[in-house]
């Protein structure tokens, strides 16, 4: 029995889906499981403008009368959402450009994310007196961490990764 590329039906090995030729042409477009990573992008950059709207206008109302300790977390909460918002920015730039310092890129982002959501939350902890933390702020941590044990091996072991991100 023959077998053919599922493209074009060229005669190829048994152990290929595409042609040569095909398969060029089929790793050169997003397409798979990068979805997902690449929504993900997307939706954490607008996660981080929200955040950023979000710290600003906490801190324009309450200027006054907040403690400088609630004034240090506030700014810092606003500067870690402006960077980290930056960064998916680019990093998102990145993936449609189809780069080939994206896996990498990338894998640092899903490490950043873990790291400025853990400093936040210790900041809380330690700069505004009485909070407690809890759920709401271990679950995103947490979630984060997950994602991360899960892209990051994909990123570094896909062949699809691999020979989308050529430039």
């Amino acid at each position: 029995m023959k077998w053919g590329c599922i493209k074009c039906g060229e005669e190829i090995p048994q152990d290929r889906e595409f042609c040569t030729g095909c398969e060029e042409i089929q790793f050169r477009k997003i397409g798979g499981l990068l979805y997902i990573p690449f929504v993900g992008l997307i939706i954490s950059a607008i996660s981080y403008l929200l955040n950023i709207n979000e710290a600003f206008k906490a801190i324009i109302e309450n200027y006054r009368s907040i403690d400088i300790n609630a004034k240090v977390f506030f700014i810092s909460s606003l500067t870690i959402y402006v960077v980290m918002f930056l960064f998916a920015v680019f990093t998102l730039s990145q993936f449609l450009k189809r780069k080939k310092l994206l896996p990498n890129l990338y894998i640092s982002f899903l490490i950043a994310i873990i790291i400025t959501l853990s400093i936040n939350t210790y900041t809380l902890y330690v700069l505004i007196p009485g909070v407690k933390i809890g759920y709401d702020e271990l679950v995103p941590i947490f979630r984060s961490l997950i994602s991360a044990l899960i892209w990051i091996p994909y990123f570094t072991v896909s062949v699809r990764v691999k020979r989308t991100f050529i430039k």
